[in-house]
């Protein structure tokens, strides 16, 4: 599909973006676009002045709300498209371009991914090439075993925007996670500042040496980010389902410029997508009660289950901050994740993965307390059964709603919900594919 003269609708929900907001903007308007561009920012009850900052910018509508809706404020900017009563009266756009307020398009993305659009074969929706907008350093663990309570990269925390690689992983802590690094591990930090101090605050039981300092129980060691050889690191390539129905980033954490995966995307992340027009008449809105994650995930599904697909586009580049205000690795994200991951598949698998999903999740904070008894990181464990539990006593309260969702789901759908879930995992290819 040729971008040529075409109306371009980019919505960002907004919640106290700060100065990456404009950044975001201004990357949209710096585009190159043949046609008209309309710039919608949903505001979620900002107060750290960050819509004021957009005050002279041409071209940019605000819709403002009384309160933090989360993702699915997004509805508000394609209202005319869902067949709502719009906020704004807007011209209805051919295609709409959903973008993080902490993330910038590329001057080329948009033609790139206007280009990947085929209604002939219905892709309605696009997913670029989403990499991290700083570069990261690999601090590798060779022997000994490091836990680490803080990382720090000129004085600012980046605890939870850092990378597991090979065998390192992650536990809840109070405010921010904890890192666990064992021998032949590393762990990716983002390092925009070459020169810029690496503080590490390690834990007690730490043995063992990390970037080649030797670590010995808790305490401070400082790395300059000169020794370290930074890399760009792809969030994500299209997305796509993983074991258990979990969402998943493809070719996330991979070092950029390796072997492209296909360019038929299971699924899109609305971290940055362009859906056309058509897709979103068809399909629908988020849903709403998510407030955030996995929203993307269930309507990427019902475009599955309409007979749509999703195309990657490897030329189309965004940068993309992440977790810039949802931090991994504490109870907000994690409750929220595991929370709507349960409420996903009952709206949209088959009903056995469902009832097996509600199941396991049952089972799981009983299991995490028993593997604290014996534990050497039993608080993190304690801590973690207490949000799976909170997970999933808040997916049995909106249950009722999400049952009344899967029925809507089923009387739109063109396939069955097994066909669905194959081929947002990947696994499975519609007739429609095969061409």
């Amino acid at each position: 599909m040729n971008a040529d003269g075409r109306r371009l609708r980019a919505v960002l929900v907004n919640y106290n973006g700060g100065s990456l907001l404009r950044r975001a903007v201004e990357s949209i308007q710096g585009a190159t676009w043949s046609g008209p561009v309309d710039v919608v920012v949903v505001d979620n009850d900002s107060h750290d002045g960050s819509i004021a900052l957009l005050a002279d910018l041409d071209g940019v509508h605000v819709i403002r709300r009384d309160t933090n809706e989360g993702f699915g404020a997004n509805n508000h900017g394609i209202a005319d498209l869902l067949g709502n009563d719009p906020v704004l009266d807007l011209v209805e756009p051919d295609l709409v371009l959903l973008l993080n307020p902490d993330a910038i398009v590329r001057p080329d993305a948009l033609e790139a991914m206007a280009g990947a659009l085929d209604p002939d074969h219905k892709v309605g929706a696009v997913a670029p090439h989403i990499i991290f907008d700083r570069p990261f350093s690999e601090l590798p663990v060779t022997d000994g075993d490091i836990t680490l309570t803080a990382i720090e990269v000129g004085g600012v925390e980046v605890t939870a925007q850092c990378h597991p690689v090979d065998g390192s992983f992650r536990l809840p802590g109070a405010t921010a996670p904890i890192w666990r690094c064992p021998a032949g591990s590393a762990l990716r930090v983002p390092t925009p500042d070459i020169g810029a101090a690496v503080g590490l605050v390690t834990g007690s039981g730490s043995n063992g040496r990390i970037a080649g300092r030797h670590i010995e129980g808790a305490g401070r060691e400082s790395i300059s980010a000169d020794e370290l050889r930074p890399v760009t690191v792809i969030q994500n390539a299209g997305s796509q389902l993983g074991p258990h129905g979990t969402g998943e980033n493809r070719s996330f954490a991979r070092v950029d410029g390796t072997a492209e995966p296909p360019a038929d995307a299971p699924a899109w992340c609305g971290a940055a997508v362009l859906l056309a027009a058509d897709y979103v008449r068809d399909v629908g809105g988020f849903e709403p009660s998510y407030f955030l994650y996995y929203e993307d995930i269930d309507l990427s599904l019902r475009g599955l289950a309409r007979g749509w697909r999703t195309a990657y586009e490897h030329r189309a580049i965004v940068e993309h901050r992440h977790s810039d205000k949802a931090t991994q690795g504490t109870r907000q994200v994690e409750v929220l994740q595991h929370r709507n991951r349960l409420l996903m598949l009952v709206r949209n698998a088959p009903a056995a993965d469902a009832f097996v999903a509600f199941g396991t999740a049952v089972l799981t904070p009983a299991s995490l307390l028993v593997s604290s008894l014996h534990a050497g990181d039993a608080g993190a464990r304690r801590r973690l059964a207490g949000w799976r539990l909170q997970s999933l006593l808040d997916a049995i309260r909106k249950l009722p709603g999400a049952i009344r969702g899967r029925r809507e789901v089923q009387r739109q759908s063109q396939r069955s919900p097994r066909d669905v879930m194959d081929a947002a995992a990947g696994t499975g290819r519609f007739p429609h594919d095969l061409h």
